[in-house]
């Protein structure tokens, strides 16, 4: 039997546990804020930026690298939780099966879930796999916010083209389900922790956190 994650610390000191199964999860404590999105959407990139860290979360150029969660001890109000990457077809099917399994134990497993992160590339705008996991968190009443990576990446009018569009989708589900609409957030590679977005969005986190606390 798989023992639960030990913890470890960064280089910075911050505490952090990997698990690659629900028998490894840390006891649950604080509020969880979950990044979930496809892979190489720029996860760790925005956990890196969140928690004022350069390498916290670990980046890799190598899509569906990162097959395991990870717990990080950021804040003494809540938990960044970075999922495994989904939809990176070089992944064996075994593998893939793997990272849905965990991805899905984590969210079956009573945490203090007080915001999931969905991160969407700005460039591709909603996939199939995205629109099944906005279904599937709606499903089981987990709350949920889209962040739209790499804006950097197209034009202010595409930008705000793609906005629009991921509105009017998240709209949709929200009214299916009965669910508040959150505004997507867009974001940059390598913002700095000062930028008004990031702000905006550690704002919303620590919002979501605080109502999850109580």
């Amino acid at each position: 039997m798989a023992e639960t994650a030990s913890k470890k610390q960064d280089t910075a000191g911050i505490a952090y546990a990997a698990a690659a199964s629900k028998k490894q999860f840390p006891k649950p404590g604080r509020p969880e804020i979950a990044f979930v999105g496809r892979s190489n959407v720029g996860k760790s990139t925005l956990v890196n930026a969140l928690s004022r860290r350069r390498n916290l979360a670990r980046t890799s150029k190598t899509p569906g690298k990162t097959r395991m969660v990870f717990f990080f001890d950021v804040s003494p109000d809540y938990i960044f939780v970075d999922l495994p990457g989904y939809g990176f077809a070089k992944t064996s099917r075994n593998d893939f099966d793997a990272l849905s399994r965990v991805t899905d134990d984590y969210f079956q497993a009573g945490r203090p879930i007080g915001l999931v992160l969905l991160l969407i590339d700005i460039r591709r705008g909603l996939g199939k796999l995205d629109l099944e996991m906005i279904d599937y968190l709606c499903h089981f009443d987990i709350e949920w916010a889209v962040v739209l990576t790499k804006a950097d990446k197209v034009s202010r009018q595409a930008a705000l083209k793609t906005e629009r569009e991921v509105m009017e989708t998240v709209e949709d589900y929200a009214g299916r389900y009965g669910r508040r609409a959150h505004l997507p957030l867009s974001v940059s590679a390598g913002l700095n922790p000062r930028d008004q977005r990031i702000q905006a969005l550690e704002n919303r986190i620590i919002e979501f956190a605080a109502q999850a606390a109580k």
